[in-house]
């Protein structure tokens, strides 16, 4: 029901966090009505008409403390059987194959992203999923990565600015960080909101089970430009992903 109201649910993921939402708010609204209906039964029980005389006796404390205390039930429910499950879910990271150092299973989609100000530096390592050099010195316009090109690891490296590209039903694992000040990494439809922080690496997982054509954005005030830190993100199916990724390496600098 509350997905009426929310971004297109993208990830594996999304379902669980929106229903954790849903349960917030119904619970808000429960406490939101009980409470009203107390304030109005007070209204009534001691209008004038009913008291002509002043009395220093209300509503017996009872009544308040019972109330506090559904609500607390309520929240421990909401976190025990929803909230806690969904963010243990949420916090389980892939496979990992410790022989290989990387996660197992179906491969997943290994990606390096550095944000500053007021854009977003993509780096996919290519099908030999190992990650070249890369260096501030060395960005430029067709190299906003900074890849070191000389590095052996760099002949199928591919750097985007801006644009991230997600296959289909294949978890992505992201490595998050920022060159400058805090900015927040956000899919809205995937459900994904993490924070890059300069000096320190992030690690977020996702899996899309929907194609579509959406917006990055930074959910962290960043300076004067941060309204224009935006990117986009495309997750397409294994086909499409196939041809991008050969059209990227087709368009690749010889070492």
């Amino acid at each position: 029901m509350i997905d009426r109201w929310l971004p297109a649910a993208a990830s594996g993921h999304a379902s669980s966090l929106d229903a954790v939402l849903l349960s917030v708010h119904a619970h808000m609204l429960l406490i939101f009505v009980a409470w009203l209906a107390l304030f109005i039964i007070a209204l009534i029980k001691f209008r004038k008409g009913a008291n002509p005389e002043p009395r220093e006796h209300g509503i017996k404390g009872t009544i308040a403390a019972v109330a506090i205390g559904a609500v607390i039930v309520g929240d421990v429910i909401i976190l025990a059987t929803q909230a806690l499950p969904a963010w243990a879910a949420r916090n389980e990271p892939p496979p990992f194959d410790s022989a290989r150092g990387r996660p197992s299973g179906a491969q997943p989609i290994e990606i390096h992203i550095a944000a500053e100000q007021f854009a977003w530096n993509i780096h996919y390592p290519g099908p030999d999923r190992v990650f070249a050099r890369t260096s501030p010195a060395l960005v430029s316009a067709s190299n906003p990565v900074g890849i070191d090109r000389s590095d052996a690891a760099a002949a199928d490296d591919i750097g985007l600015l801006n644009v991230l590209m997600l296959p289909l039903n294949r978890t992505a694992v992201i490595q998050l960080t920022s060159r400058d000040v805090i900015h927040s990494f956000t899919l809205n439809e995937m459900r994904v909101k993490q924070d890059a922080t300069p000096g320190m690496t992030s690690r977020i997982w996702l899996t899309p089970i929907a194609t579509g054509d959406w917006e990055i954005a930074c959910s962290q005030l960043c300076g004067l430009g941060h309204y224009r830190m935006r990117g986009e993100y495309h997750v397409v199916d294994q086909g499409a992903w196939d041809q991008w990724l050969a059209d990227q390496r087709s368009t690749l600098s010889p070492r």
